[in-house]
């Protein structure tokens, strides 16, 4: 009977970790699709460091369930596992500072961004611009059509 109750209990605890495994987003930006494929509608924008609770995985695609429970698809390669160590909890300073976070996405260091930065003709305030725009999945999709893009 003790043996019984000890397996159920492993099991639903397997269960569990299994059901709740935590995603991370680590694009800047992508979308929850209402079905796994790029040119489906978006059902929501999801940021940088949103947490995600996997559904299930779909070939390159994770069913999902954002922070306002919408249940969604996104790509593997927009996502990340979420994993706690020990230095997430830990006092102190931890990993890159948000300037550095910034460079690295932009694609270079503090040295080369000095570097440009004294060059001329470069317009930096261009680049935030582009950066913050967004195109509409179905405007995507209708230019692709248009363009017999394959």
């Amino acid at each position: 009977m003790k043996k019984k109750a000890i397996m159920i209990v492993l099991l639903a605890a397997a269960a569990l970790l299994l059901a709740g495994q935590a995603l991370v987003v680590q694009v800047l930006r992508s979308n929850l699709m209402a079905k796994p494929d790029f040119l489906s509608s978006s059902l929501a924008t999801l940021q940088k460091g949103a947490r995600l609770e996997l559904v299930k995985a779909e070939g390159g695609w994770y069913l999902v369930r954002n922070s306002a429970g919408v249940k969604g698809y996104v790509h593997q390669s927009a996502v990340t596992e979420s994993k706690v160590t020990l230095g997430s909890i830990a006092p102190g300073p931890k990993g890159a500072s948000e300037d550095e976070l910034a460079l690295a996405a932009k694609g270079f260091d503090e040295t080369n961004e000095k570097k440009l930065r004294s060059g001329k003709g470069y317009n930096f305030a261009d680049l935030g611009w582009v950066m913050e725009q967004e195109a509409a999945v179905a405007a995507v999709a209708q230019f692709i059509r248009d363009g017999r893009l394959k």
